[in-house]
């Protein structure tokens, strides 16, 4: 059976903080995945609060295509590229 267009982008990486302290902070999770953004140039932002599918977040920056959003709710800590359609602010 073909896969849906609109499933998420399965090459997007996610940055995940560590459980163990001391191995990598926040600020270092951002700058990493700022080093990977999928398209140039990066625009940095205000954080905005968003929703990404079911899950709130806060938008840290954006290129033309993609928006890094950051979670910190009820799991660990992530920053993540996520498409631009996907994410609405609130």
């Amino acid at each position: 059976m073909p896969q849906s267009p609109y499933l998420e982008d399965q090459s997007t990486p996610r940055f995940v903080l560590p459980q163990s302290p001391g191995r990598r902070t926040r600020s270092a999770l951002r700058e990493e995945a700022l080093a990977h953004a999928p398209g140039k140039p990066v625009l940095m932002l205000r954080p905005a609060p968003v929703k990404v599918r079911a899950a709130l977040g806060s938008a840290i920056a954006y290129t033309v295509t993609h928006i890094l959003v950051e979670q910190d709710g009820n799991g660990p800590y992530t920053v993540r590229w996520e498409p631009g359609w996907l994410v609405h602010r609130l």
